[in-house]
């Protein structure tokens, strides 16, 4: 990409196809040598970015459009195929368990990840309650299906499913009344005022320390 792109040799529409063609290659080749081919694209990924130097975001438009197409897909096929069965095998026990994935361990782990950055509450309680989604956890439950030995998988299986079928339904039910609160809440503070951590353009890495060690100027 480096070399190639500084003498004009890849034609723009084609440059897309490399971040993808490189994950699926990572994940083939790791596959081969009877390694997860999950991690090895994600480790591929990290690699392509650090050595490209820069934000790759004009490159991956194919890859998010293609892998929100799969996304879809996934749900639809999951909602059909293994959260109906799932749901008959309802216990109160799973379901206390699904809904403390979704607030306690989710969000708590998400305050103290963002401990230091001086993120407001209202930015704390949003990121803790969209955060990480239940695409990972199908991926994950289909690795366990597959390919372990595991005790009581059928009620690890069954959880997971349960978890996601819970997060798809509220956190989309939730999304859009919750995204306008929180940007009438940030809309609310004038200009000069607004939270630090709040307002740098997300592409820009705040440096973490007090706020007057940081010139809004250098990304503004």
């Amino acid at each position: 990409m480096i070399q190639a792109g500084r003498r004009d040799l890849i034609a723009p529409a084609w440059r897309q196809v490399i971040p993808a063609a490189g994950a699926a290659l990572a994940y083939g080749i790791a596959s081969a040598l009877d390694g997860s081919g999950f991690i090895a694209a994600f480790v591929g990924g990290i690699a392509f970015r650090l050595t490209l130097g820069r934000d790759p975001g004009d490159l991956n438009q194919l890859a998010e459009q293609v892998g929100n197409v799969l996304s879809g897909v996934t749900f639809v096929l999951f909602g059909a195929i293994l959260l109906g069965p799932a749901l008959g095998e309802l216990r109160w026990d799973l379901a206390l368990y699904a809904a403390l994935s979704l607030t306690v361990v989710r969000m708590v782990p998400v305050a103290i990840a963002m401990w230091g950055s001086r993120a407001r509450a209202p930015t704390v309680a949003f990121l803790g309650w969209f955060g990480p989604r239940g695409l990972a956890s199908i991926v994950f439950a289909v690795i366990l299906v597959e390919e372990s030995q595991t005790a009581h998988e059928h009620q690890i299986v069954l959880a997971i499913y349960l978890t996601v079928g819970l997060s798809v339904f509220l956190h989309g039910l939730s999304a859009a009344p919750l995204a306008e609160r929180y940007g009438r809440w940030y809309a609310h503070h004038p200009r000069d005022k607004r939270p630090p951590m709040e307002s740098v353009p997300a592409e820009i890495g705040r440096p973490r320390g007090p706020v007057d060690d940081w010139d809004e100027s250098e990304c503004c």
